[in-house]
This record gives C-alpha cells, structure tokens and sequence, in this order.
C-alpha cells in the first residue's frame, strides 16, 4: 500500500511516501532526501516547487571521502550556478553545462548544513547534508532554467562540480521572482 501525503502552500501538486516526492504536474518522482528542489515565487499566491534528481560526481565522492577524514578538500564547493542546458553524470564537470549569466551564488550564511530547519525544503533531514543558493529578485532573469550544479567559486571552463542535475521540466525567473535551489545530499552509510 502507498501513504501518500499531499504537501500543502505549494502552486503545484506535490505527494510525499516514505521513499521519495512525487510531482504529478511534471510526472517525475524524486528519491525524498536525495534530491534538488527549486522553489519559485512570484510573491503572488504560492510558490512552485521543480524537482531535480542530483547526481554526486566522482570529484564530488572525493569532496566527501575527504570531509569524513577530517582533511582540508581538494575542493570547497562554494556556490551553485543554473543553466539552460548540459549533460549530468558521475564523470561531468562544469564544461558538460552551459551557464546563465549572473547566477552563481554562494551557498546561503550557515550552509551546508545537517536537518535544515528551512520549511521550503521537504527533503531536509538528520542524515542530510543540505545546500541553499538564495536568488533575489535583482539577481538574474532567465527564460528557460534546465540544469544546475555545485561547483567552486570563480570557476573556470571544466571546473570539478560537487553534483550536476537536470529539473523535471523547465522554467523561467522573472525580476518579480525569488528562487531558492536547494541541493540534498543522504548520507545512507551504504
């Protein structure tokens, strides 16, 4: 049998089961704390949510390997970037996106961090490393937003990315917009 719960102050219909979030208005399912959400609001009504499935890169299994050992990282992983196109997979570095101007942003003041308290992200959790880019409405307009990454700050053409992900469906970000792109990492000890 399949709990579902729907989750309510959202523009679209959004379910939540034990294993994952499902969005019917895209047709796309996301593991529940394994995944990105986007949040858009046009300060009018409530805000739409675009889900993304991430995937960590080989250089972002380092990134963490070396955090758990209590190194200094190869990388730091300091901002996310948005863009209207790419590749996402295991081996794929910022070279594999095309960019939208403007949109690299540093991680939110207190991010990342474990059980995020922020009410927008319903993937958040005890075993969950969260990351938050915050967009304000100056920051940038865009068309068409279909990809997205965590990578290091001033990055150069094939800079190393923590994760790389594709939204479920595109959209755009107008200067009446916010957007909030939360990144959820679980840590299963598998």
């Amino acid at each position: 049998m399949l709990n579902r719960v729907a989750i309510g102050g959202t523009k679209n219909r959004v379910l939540m089961s034990s294993a994952g979030l499902w969005f019917p208005d895209f047709d796309h399912v996301v593991p529940k704390r394994q995944n990105i959400l986007a949040v858009l609001s046009s300060g009018r009504g409530n805000p739409l949510v675009i889900p993304a499935a991430n995937i960590v890169t080989d250089a972002g299994d380092i990134y963490y390997a070396q955090n758990g050992a209590s190194e200094t990282p190869t990388n730091a992983f300091g901002i996310t970037e948005l863009g209207s196109a790419g590749t996402p997979s295991k081996s794929a570095n910022r070279s594999a996106f095309t960019a939208i101007a403007s949109t690299q942003k540093a991680h939110a003041a207190t991010y990342p961090k474990t059980n995020d308290s922020d009410t927008d992200n319903t993937g958040a959790g005890a075993d969950v490393v969260t990351y938050l880019a915050s967009y304000t409405k100056g920051d940038f307009n865009a068309a068409s937003i279909t990809h997205g990454w965590v990578t290091n700050v001033t990055p150069g053409a094939s800079e190393p990315l923590l994760t790389g992900y594709a939204f479920a469906a595109a959209f755009g970000k107008t200067a009446d917009d916010t957007l909030k792109v939360f990144t959820n990492h679980t840590m299963n000890g598998v």
